[in-house]
């Protein structure tokens, strides 16, 4: 393991400790805030940074046996996430320490540095080998709010950065997700809409190969009715002697959201991937051509009943082809959670995938979880922290279609039983 990797994990751990003793101070933000995992500097954050040093992160730690053995998660293959209450069996965090400093007019100079660790948390209390990884997840400087006029609000950056990345929250499923080491000018104002730009690069450390990646970003588009869209542009060429010669590729995303609606929020994105943009990310791929294309549709909603009882809800269509085969996942799943108190309350959480190959049968992987919490005084779907019990059972239709399938035999069906910490700030 290397020295960033071992400097990572240890930062990481100690402020898992830190967090789950209480001890962590966070930035303050206004009440009826709840910060998602992630949520950095720039336009895109809910809560600006305050002037001065400031701190992001996240952490969970769960542990668990699956039928009486260490715990394990279910996962289809050929899905590209799970279900993940009472389904993680990791120990996941990353902890960022950044500054905030005006610069004369109306101009803030900011710059942030994120670490972040992974381990199996089967060697808690199994002896599991942790098999830790970690590293520099984040690492930028930039300039916020450009004089006046389109770069008022714009932010200018360059370095390793969380680039406007959209997720499933659930099912931890970054369905975009063009993070990485780039440059880039975001939030120009053009009136109609704004615009975002950005330039990746990506280097992969195991062959030899590479990607660059221009993204553009047509935003906060008015649609009507307190719906906004958005319509994303990228193209991925790529180098070296693992590239195949016919490897560059494009990506076209449109989104849908409104986050206003009487019963809460409700988000689409429909998208079209063909060659190294096939992934929805700057990293290229270096195992498709420019022939090979992939569709996906992705939704979710939250629906806000009331401040203590909020549900989750998603659906996915994907459908990939790589040359002469063709394959087609789709998942639906919700998370109903009901705060009986302040201070506890209960989520249950229901997904099936299925995966579709274009010859052969389907594989199906259905998952049900029940999760009484502790939620430390408040109540939402994305308060935190939380700290959870939970019972899971999941089934699936053969033996070898999940991830997993050597550590259960030829079971097609499994129990786990656990506990799990989640906070972010």
């Amino acid at each position: 393991m290397t020295d960033v990797k071992s400097l990572a994990f240890a930062c990481i751990s100690g402020v898992a400790l830190c967090a789950a003793t209480g001890q962590l101070v966070a930035q303050e933000v206004s009440p009826g805030t709840d910060l998602q995992s992630g949520d950095t500097a720039g336009p895109a954050a809910p809560e600006p940074n305050p002037l001065g040093l400031f701190s992001h992160g996240y952490v969970r730690i769960g542990v668990g046996s699956t039928d009486d053995d260490p715990m394990l998660a279910f996962q289809l293959d050929g899905a590209e996430s799970k279900y993940r209450l009472g389904n993680e069996s990791d120990f996941y965090g990353e902890a960022s320490l950044g500054i905030r400093t005006p610069m004369g007019g109306a101009s803030d100079f900011v710059a942030e540095v994120m670490l972040n660790g992974w381990a199996d948390s089967n060697f808690l209390i199994w002896g599991d080998d942790p098999n830790e990884d970690g590293g520099v997840a984040q690492a930028y400087a930039g300039i916020e709010r450009l004089g006046s006029g389109a770069a008022a609000e714009a932010f200018l950056w360059a370095g390793r950065r969380y680039y406007r990345r959209r997720d499933v929250h659930m099912t931890d499923f970054y369905y975009e997700n063009y993070s990485n080491d780039g440059i880039g000018l975001e939030n120009l104002d053009l009136g109609s809409f704004h615009l975002s730009s950005a330039l990746f690069y990506y280097d992969d450390d195991d062959i030899d190969y590479q990607a660059g990646t221009l993204d553009l970003r047509f935003h906060d588009i008015a649609l009507g009715g307190g719906w906004l869209g958005e319509v994303g542009l990228s193209y991925t060429g790529t180098d070296g002697q693992d590239a195949p010669s016919d490897n560059e590729g494009y990506a076209i995303r449109l989104h849908a959201a409104n986050l206003e609606l009487p019963w809460g929020e409700w988000q689409n994105a429909l998208m079209y991937g063909r060659g190294s943009g096939i992934n929805f990310n700057s990293s290229g791929n270096p195992g498709v051509s420019s022939d090979d294309d992939r569709w996906r549709f992705v939704t979710q909603a939250l629906f806000a009943t009331t401040e203590e009882f909020q549900t989750q809800a998603t659906g996915v269509w994907q459908r990939t082809r790589i040359g002469d085969d063709t394959e087609t996942w789709w998942s639906v799943g919700a998370r109903p959670q009901y705060n009986i108190t302040d201070d506890f309350g209960v989520a249950v959480e229901f997904g099936y995938d299925v995966v579709v190959p274009e010859e052969g049968d389907s594989a199906t992987l259905g998952k049900v979880t029940f999760a009484p919490f502790y939620s430390f005084g408040k109540t939402g779907f994305f308060a935190r922290p939380q700290l959870r019990a939970f019972v899971t059972y999941a089934k699936w239709s053969d033996p070898g279609v999940i991830t997993q399938q050597a550590a259960l035999g030829n079971a097609t069906d499994g129990t786990t039983f656990g506990i799990q910490y989640e906070n972010w700030w």
